[in-house]
């Protein structure tokens, strides 16, 4: 019971409320692409209306709740004609404002009111091209939380760039917070700290792209093969860059691409990560190269993270959940492990509690 109450308290206070990226603007270019996103058991859709305008909405019907949106099995991109969403089960037709817009044999619902039958809106911002989805109000805006690297990132030209490889969807067996913090772990990576706070939001750290006599293959050809990026400050076009976005989202800034790390909790020891990858148009051979190098060495490093969470896990699943001290140079567990605990002994807001009683 401990052990649900936990998973649920993680899921309410921490979860729901965080901004989470779906996709990049690119993704859904004309009126009526829609793309459904899943998580912590709960579903949304974001759908490009008439008016270009992107909107996301709780992917349930509000008659009998059927899931609305399903999309491609492994893009999770669906097309909506006339930019209306009609439920599979009852027919009931969706506007691409949310609104209720048609109910077969409505005389048979005496009393009906469509105007508030709509679609659940959720909360939705970009940022520098990127869509982000929330399922219950954040406590800040996205752009607030993200103001640290707006900056710095800028010259690489989010706005324009294309997704390069499908969703990758990696199982783990470990709880989220396990995972997320071996993505804060510097020393086994190279990185250093770039100036987060222990009460940001975002944790920044750099690391500079050199030569090595790491066994990994691909790393060695990468940083041999990786060309000058004119368009990036000198002090980019060596560097990678990684940002940890509270409470589950890594962002990593490569010369050549850039990639989003998602840890997306499925029950208790158990995680998945999805990862996405966006790059500008480039089609000359030598960059071609350098990202099927980038990827293979990204997903040999993957491989070796996994096979670590899962054995810390099973270390701590022996030992009752008790892990010793952590050091100084470990400030990113510090962060997470505080921010996880003054999040779960916060009182929930009113706006929520409210909205439960109904």
């Amino acid at each position: 019971m401990r052990a649900a109450g936990a998973e649920a308290a993680e899921r309410e206070r921490i979860l729901l409320p965080s901004w989470q990226p779906v996709c990049h603007d690119s993704d859904l270019p004309s009126a009526g692409t829609a793309i459904r996103f899943d998580f912590v058991g709960r579903s949304a859709f974001i759908l490009r209306g008439r008016d270009g305008v992107l909107r996301a909405f709780l992917n349930a019907c509000r008659h009998r709740g059927s899931r609305l949106i399903e999309g491609d099995p492994n893009t999770a991109v669906a097309f909506c004609i006339d930019s209306k969403v009609r439920c599979p089960y009852h027919a009931w037709v969706y506007d691409d404002t949310g609104a209720l817009a048609h109910v077969p044999r409505e005389e048979q619902y005496p009393g009906i009111d469509r105007a508030r039958l709509g679609l659940r809106a959720l909360p939705l911002s970009t940022w520098h091209g990127f869509v982000f989805v929330a399922f219950e109000t954040p406590a800040k805006p996205l752009e607030e939380m993200l103001a640290a690297c707006s900056d710095e990132v800028g010259a690489h030209r989010f706005e324009g760039m294309r997704r390069i490889s499908e969703p990758r969807l990696v199982p783990h067996r470990a709880d989220w917070k396990v995972l997320c913090e071996h993505q804060l772990e510097l020393q086994r990576r190279g990185l250093v700290p770039a100036g987060s706070g222990a009460d940001a939001d975002l944790q920044r750290y750099t690391a500079t792209i050199v030569a090595s006599d790491s066994g990994n293959w691909p790393a060695r050809a990468y940083v041999s093969w990786l060309p000058d990026v004119p368009a990036l400050p000198a002090d980019r076009r060596r560097s990678w860059s990684r940002y940890f976005l509270w409470p589950n989202v890594v962002l990593d800034v490569y010369p050549d691409q850039i990639g989003f790390a998602q840890v997306l909790p499925l029950g208790p020891g158990e995680a998945v990560l999805r990862e996405l990858s966006y790059a500008l148009p480039d089609g000359s051979r030598e960059m071609r190269l350098v990202r099927y190098l980038n990827a293979r060495m990204r997903r040999r490093m993957a491989a070796d993270d996994r096979r670590l969470v899962e054995r810390r896990q099973l270390g701590l699943d022996t030992c009752g959940d008790t892990p010793g001290p952590l050091a100084n140079d470990e400030p990113g567990q510090r962060w997470f492990t505080a921010r996880v605990h003054a999040a779960l002994a916060a009182p929930l807001r009113r706006g929520r509690r409210a909205r439960r009683a109904r």
